[in-house]
């Protein structure tokens, strides 16, 4: 009995591993300007495919609300998709979202819940009070966020009272011409004369990690070398690679292996990605309920 046991386990563990196994791991990044999202697929203990989508956080796709048009201000609100939000609401249009305003206070603007209360929507009263940053560190919220971006169901709206008013979505509003920042048509950080821009650091990035699932990425150091790029509109529609002129540039290696990536956040998109791997492994290994 044994024996058929443990080839039954085997047996699994083997159609596991050649029909891979594929995790997600959710993460905010840069003090919550962005909601990301690491997919690995893993087939045995190599991985088959990775990514990173890395979507724009309420300032990056809220509508300009300022006077002249050009800027964000004070005020601005846009609703989000969250299965914690206001599910008491009989309002189809409040219950099941948040919504945050853009709080300034002193100068500074944080994007901020706005809460309906009796009368009204109220702000918290303290700017920082269960901010865009600390609620979508939930994973669960960070799901959700994501998955409106991809589905383009995020919007603009305004509130009057308790009435609200469903604006323009964020594809429509987005301020770098995709809200993901690695999409082909983004122009979030572009290429230029002295970097590759985002979109081929991406490229590095997932090719190394490919390569290098395992390695101790908080060790990285930066070296110069001289980057070579190979135009690839799939990669970068709007760059042309001649563009970057640079003799050499600055960078990262992992445990002697040159990475190819320049952009300062290599180690942390490295990082969330082995962290997705790991989860594929033990999702591989241990059937969790979903």
């Amino acid at each position: 009995m044994k024996k058929i046991i443990i080839a039954t386990v085997a047996i699994a563990l083997g159609a596991a591993a050649a029909f891979g196994q594929t995790a997600t791991k959710y993460y905010v990044a840069h003090q919550g300007g962005y909601v990301g999202e690491a997919t690995v697929t893993i087939k045995g203990t190599k991985v088959a495919s990775a990514s990173y989508a890395e979507w724009q956080g309420p300032g990056g796709w809220a509508e300009n609300n300022a006077p002249d048009g050009k800027s964000i201000v004070d005020g601005a609100v846009v609703r989000v998709p969250d299965p914690f939000a206001n599910a008491g609401s009989a309002d189809p249009a409040i219950k099941g979202y948040m919504f945050y305003i853009y709080n300034v206070q002193n100068g500074l603007g944080v994007w901020s819940q706005y809460t309906p209360g009796k009368d009204g929507f109220v702000r918290p009263s303290r700017q920082y009070e269960r901010d865009f940053e600390g609620l979508m560190g939930n994973p669960i919220r960070a799901a959700a966020y994501a998955k409106a971006a991809r589905e383009d169901t995020l919007v603009n709206v305004t509130i009057e009272g308790l009435k609200v008013t469903v604006g323009k979505p964020a594809s429509q509003t987005v301020h770098y011409g995709h809200m993901n920042k690695a999409d082909p048509s983004a122009n979030y950080m572009s290429l230029n004369s002295s970097s590759i821009g985002y979109r081929y650091n991406y490229q590095a990035t997932i090719a190394f990690f490919m390569a290098h699932p395992t390695a101790d990425y908080t060790a990285a150091t930066m070296k110069k070398a001289k980057v070579t790029l190979k135009e690839d509109k799939s990669v970068d529609a709007l760059a042309k690679v001649s563009d970057y002129t640079a003799a050499e540039d600055n960078v990262y290696v992992v445990a002697d292996a040159v990475s190819g990536a320049t952009f300062s956040d290599f180690q942390h998109y490295s990082m969330e990605l082995q962290a997705a791997y790991k989860m594929a492994l033990a999702e591989r290994a241990v059937k969790f309920k979903k």
